[in-house]
Formats: C-alpha cells, structure tokens, sequence
C-alpha cells in the first residue's frame, strides 16, 4: 500500500508541475501587459510636402568684368576711383587728341600747290584752243588736268584722314552695372592697346553655385525656384532660381558631381563669400493630405497603413483576438479542436489560420504536430484586413514625400488615424525593441525546429506575436 501511495503522489507531483509549466507558458506576461507601449498615433491632416535637392557653397557674384582699351592713346583723365558704383555706359576714362598739327599744314601746303597747278593746266588748255592747237595737242592738255583734278581729290581725303586721327579715342566706358574694383590707369599715362585698365564687380546679382549628385541632376531643371539660407545671416531666407547647369560632371569618390548656379533674386545685405545653403525645389504640392512618412509601408510595389481598428472590424475578423485563451494541452477554449491539432483563430490575409491571441496581444496557441508549419497571424493582409490587436491594414495610393511628411492621394480622409512605429522597453535599460507595424512577425515553434508560418504582419500593439504553439 505504501507502495501505491507513492506513486499516486508522484503522479500528482507531475500533473501539478505539467500544469504550472503549461501555466507559465500559456498565461500572459502581466509585466508585459504592463510595459507594453500604448499604440502611437497620428491624424491625417492637409499641408503642404515640398521635394528639394540640397548643397552648400559659396555666395559669388553672377557678373565680374576686366575692361580693356582696344587703341593706344594717352589718358586725358579718369573719371572714376576704386570702389565706385557705375551704370552700363558711363564714362571710365577720356583720352587726350593727337596733335597732328604738322602733319596737317603740310597735308595742306600740298593741296594748295596741287591748286595751282590745275589752275595752270586749265590756263593752258584754254590758249590751246584760242590758237588753233591741232586735236592731239588739246587731248594732251586735258589729260593733264584730269590728272591734276585727281592728285587734289587725294590730298583731300589725306587732309579728312589726319583730322580723324587728330580726334581723341573714344571715351573707355563701363560693360556692365557694377562695383570698380580696382583701377590701373592714371592721368597723363599712355594706355596701351589692350591693356587691362579696370575692373568691376556687380555685387547686386549674386548666386551660389552648388555640386549636384548625378542621380540627382536629371531633376533639377532652369528657371526653378531655390531657398538659400546664409550661416551669417540666420535669421534670413532668400529665394532665388537655378540659372545655369553645367554640361560636364567631375568625378569624386566614383560619383559624378554636376554645379548648378542658383542666383539670389534679392541680395540685400549679402557678401560675396558667405557660406550658404541652397534647396531646390524639384516638387511641391500644397493643402494636400499628409501623413508622417514612416506611418506608410511598401508591399510587393503596394503602399499601406495601420490603423486602429473598431469593434466592427474586431466582429468581422469572427472573433475578439483578446478575448481567447488557450488552457494546458494546447487547445483553446470552444474551438473543438483537440490536443495536437492547430486551434481556430483569426484570418488575416491570404494565410493559413492557426494560433490563438492572449490577452495581452501574445499569439501562443494553435499547437501544431512536430516540425509542422507554424501557426499565429499569416504574413501579408489584404486591404482593410485585421493585422493584430487593435489594428488592421489599409491600402492607400501615395503621392511625393519630403523628409518627414508623405501625401495621401486615396485611401484615407482627413482626420483619419493612423498608427505609428513606437519603440518599447524589452526589459533591460540598455536595449529596446522597435514595434514594427509594417513588417511582420515570427512563425511559431514546431519541436522539428522553427516553423514556415508567419506570424504578425504588423504586429500586435502589445506583446509580440509567437505563431503556432508547441506540439
């Protein structure tokens, strides 16, 4: 008898310790329930996405210009300093004239005398013809003066070339609007043909020029719009627009870099050589739906969202994913289903069913036999479908994004919310756990090894998803 009594003692020993392992394994973690992260939402508002391309560089002026003489001449004077502002068109420096006046009596002494000989030759002609002189002495004497005619014709146009040169060269005037930087000319001195006399700087149309990435450049186009913020000026932005790309990259790091100029359309206030900043703006939409980008997941080329999901949604899916509770030996309550075999649970997507949800969001049922697939939620859902407590997904068509904000074009209205990716303690002070609503979970355990199936596609909002129980 002693001999029965202990073995029915062992063998309650054992229920009891099969029990509370089953226990500790079924029944929700209550310090995870109490840790887990509410979900994080936000609200589908409208607001403006803008899509730039970014640089830095260096204010420098559009316009710079060495002004030169084109003749020899001696400067009468110059008629600005360093630092003077000037029109296009205004005068720099005047010349002195040639003095010719040699040249030109003597040019003239010889136009008088070429006079008195046609005077002479047509005297000549004349007495000619009073005496009777035969035709080919008269031919001979008009020839003569034709000639004489001829030789004063080309004496005046002599004379006419020594009064132009007589004249001072044109006065030297300024290209452009602009700043005279410096000034290598004075008064008296001979200014040599094509000498550097001047130079100037238009410090009122200014523009930085900024390296373009390669991938980047087939955006960027003439004519748009650009912010530029200065490190000197902080509290100021200026907006200006792309006037010239250049045809030729250069190559840095194995990446090919293209400058593009952006000039300032207001340079008030603005240097050359400041440090700046320039976006570009390759899109923009304004009074447009918006959510924060990292609410929106990509799926085999489709875009989707988590939301919070309604009782309806809970009551559609068939069941309350935390209202089921698997007791010891692997089966949940009411599913009919026996020990060993997979427990009735929610569909989501186009996966197999199996797994069961605890109460604090942790999938741990739906037993499959050894090394079979796994149960718990099947990867990838359908639009609108039910992904995990609380949630389900929903498809929406997306538009241009920025840094933080992505447009909405279908899918959602405003006002809608939407659920974000949080970050939740996984116990230790020194590592945490993203929650992630886009990818999914784990498959469950079979005693073969890890099983096929998928877990949560988003995720549960508490507790993560363990897929198919044990066997």
């Amino acid at each position: 008898m002693k001999k029965k009594k202990t073995v029915i003692i062992a063998s309650s020993i054992v229920v009891l310790a099969v029990a509370g392992i089953l226990t500790y394994v079924l029944w929700p973690d209550s310090s995870k329930e109490a840790s887990a992260a509410p979900l994080n939402t936000a609200v589908v508002a409208k607001g403006n996405i803008l899509n730039s391309v970014s640089g830095s560089g260096s204010v420098s002026a559009i316009h710079s210009e060495s002004i030169r003489t084109k003749e020899a001449g001696e400067v009468d004077q110059v008629m600005v300093a360093k630092g003077d502002v000037v029109k296009k068109g205004d005068v720099l420096i005047t010349f002195v004239p040639n003095d010719l006046s040699d040249k030109m009596k003597e040019a003239e002494k010889t136009l008088a005398s070429l006079k008195t000989t046609l005077e002479d030759k047509q005297e000549n002609y004349k007495t000619l013809a009073m005496n009777n002189a035969t035709e080919d002495e008269l031919a001979s004497a008009k020839t003569a003066i034709e000639k004489a005619e001829s030789d004063i014709a080309d004496q005046q146009d002599s004379i006419a070339t020594i009064e132009e040169d007589m004249l001072p060269p044109d006065p030297l005037t300024a290209p452009i609007d602009g700043t005279i930087t410096a000034v290598n000319i004075t008064d008296g001195e001979q200014a040599q043909n094509g000498s550097e006399l001047f130079t100037m700087t238009d410090y009122v149309n200014l523009s930085v020029t900024v390296q373009v990435d390669e991938l980047d450049i087939p955006n960027i186009k003439l004519g748009q719009t650009a912010a530029i913020t200065l490190d000197a000026l902080e509290d100021q932005e200026f907006v200006g627009k792309v006037i010239d790309i250049a045809k030729e990259g250069t190559s840095s790091n194995g990446v090919s870099l293209f400058d593009v100029t952006v000039g300032l359309n207001d340079s008030t206030g603005v240097l050359v050589g400041m440090s700046a900043e320039v976006a570009i703006t390759i899109e923009k939409k304004n009074d447009v739906l918006t959510v924060p980008i990292e609410a929106v997941s990509e799926i085999n080329g489709k875009h989707y969202v988590n939301v919070p999901s309604t009782a309806e949604d809970t009551s559609a899916n068939g069941t309350d994913s935390a209202a089921v509770q698997a007791p010891a030996g692997g089966q949940a309550p009411d599913s009919k289903a026996p020990s060993g075999e997979s427990a009735a649970g929610q569909t989501t997507g186009d996966g197999s069913t199996g797994g069961w949800q605890g109460r604090s969001g942790q999938a741990r049922g739906g037993a499959f036999p050894s090394g079979a697939p796994g149960g718990g939620f099947p990867g990838g859902g359908r639009s609108g479908t039910s992904t995990a407590s609380g949630q389900k997904r929903v498809e929406v068509t997306v538009g241009i994004h920025d840094e933080s904000n992505i447009e909405i074009v279908s899918g959602l209205s405003e006002g809608d919310e939407v659920i974000i990716p949080t970050v939740i303690s996984t116990g230790s002070s020194s590592s945490t756990q993203t929650q992630m609503n886009q990818m999914g979970g784990m498959g469950g355990f079979g005693t073969g090894g890890f099983s096929t199936g998928g877990g949560f596609t988003g995720g549960p909002p508490s507790g993560g998803g363990t897929g198919g129980g044990r066997q």
